[in-house]
């Protein structure tokens, strides 16, 4: 990720004694607005869908406890960027930058958006098993699981290119906390 200019600069600077980096401020302020943004949207995706489909996990959620809810919001900033940002975007942008045959320094736009596109669509296949748990997998549920964490894969996925892992992160527990923890209120 690095060659492309992906990673975690926050992380980096610390690693390499010179303190938090400059930008961290910027990277978390921006990581909490575009996490709110998406939290909000997919809270009113998710309420235009439950009369559709009303075995969502969402709806199944407003039953757990806020604590365990609360513990779902780690696990999708921490484990999930990890895992969809810094291991595949990062691979798969470096792999279409080399059949692109891209002799650019760093992360070319075509390759960054073959791989986040990509990628939004491995996350949103991603939540089908747990989906699966509490619902039949039917058309529209593959649809909702597409669009609804496709959207929310792109937007961590532009902030994990313009300032890093860590912004992707704060977005991502921001987004599951206002859908999770604050969102199921509605239902």
């Amino acid at each position: 990720g690095s060659r492309l200019g992906l990673g975690a600069p926050i992380l980096a600077s610390l690693v390499e004694g010179k303190g938090q980096g400059s930008g961290w401020r910027r990277s978390v302020r921006t990581g909490l607005i575009v996490g709110v943004v998406v939290g909000v949207v997919l809270v009113v995706l998710v309420l235009f869908l439950v009369p559709l489909l009303p075995a969502l996990p969402f709806v199944a959620a407003a039953k757990i406890s806020i604590w365990k809810r609360l513990l779902a919001c780690f696990y999708g900033g921490i484990f999930e960027e990890l895992l969809m940002r810094l291991f595949f975007l990062s691979l798969i942008a470096w792999v279409a930058g080399k059949l692109l045959r891209e002799r650019a320094n760093g992360l070319t736009v075509r390759a960054f958006w073959i791989a986040n596109i990509l990628v939004a669509i491995l996350f949103g296949l991603g939540h089908l098993p747990s989906a699966s748990l509490v619902m039949a997998i039917t058309p529209l549920v593959i649809v909702a699981a597409l669009t609804l964490n496709g959207i929310a894969a792109i937007a961590f996925g532009l902030l994990y290119r313009r300032l890093g892992l860590e912004s992707a992160m704060v977005a991502h527990f921001t987004a599951d906390f206002v859908l999770w923890v604050i969102g199921v209120s509605f239902i």
